[in-house]
């Protein structure tokens, strides 16, 4: 658990090889594997805005939720700041659910610890985050920390949960989106 934030509800990683990556969850038995492939999602990246071009993918062992993330273009993002730091890839977040994410942060200052936010994913029309990504104030090579705001993504995150619980190996890998509700579905591109 999160001296600053509770109880994660994901760890991720960011990969160079997205489908090598699905290929490894699926060859350990983990699986489904959801997956969105090339997606272009509005966004700011350290205060500017740009629409990163990635692709995710989620998995779920026990309670426990992995996403993959791999970048596919030279748009400024986490996830490209990552790779370009650690080629091979590795942990890149774990992610929370909270209430408000200026009392999250205020919490944790109070708690001792500033954050940074580092990307914010938006709603395309308003600008308004529906996600933040955060690293502490100062740390060389930081791990970042992804906050959502309770709502759209919790009954998401529990229908691949509940359909993981009783995977018998069947179609091991599922589109995501189709569980997404269809006003928040991002654009996909062709590879």
């Amino acid at each position: 658990m999160s001296r600053f934030f509770g109880k994660a509800e994901h760890v991720a990683f960011v990969v160079p090889d997205f489908d090598a990556a699905v290929q490894r969850l699926l060859k350990a038995g983990i699986g489904p594997v959801f997956t969105m492939r090339r997606i272009r999602v509005a966004a700011r990246y350290r205060g500017e805005r740009n629409d990163p071009l990635f692709s995710a993918a989620f998995a779920y062992t026990g309670g426990l939720q992995i996403e993959l993330l791999c970048p596919h273009d030279e748009t400024p993002s986490a996830y490209l700041e990552y790779i370009r730091r650690n080629p091979g890839g590795g942990m890149h977040h774990s992610a929370y659910f909270c209430e408000s994410f200026d009392q999250a942060l205020a919490a944790a200052e109070a708690g001792g610890q500033a954050f940074d936010i580092v990307q914010e994913f938006i709603e395309p029309v308003s600008g308004i985050a529906y996600e933040i990504y955060v690293e502490a104030a100062g740390a060389p090579d930081p791990l970042l920390a992804q906050l959502m705001v309770h709502g759209p993504m919790e009954p998401f995150f529990a229908e691949m949960e509940r359909i993981a619980a009783t995977w018998d190996g069947s179609e091991p890998e599922r589109d995501a989106l189709a569980l997404i509700p269809p006003e928040m579905v991002p654009p996909q591109e062709p590879a």
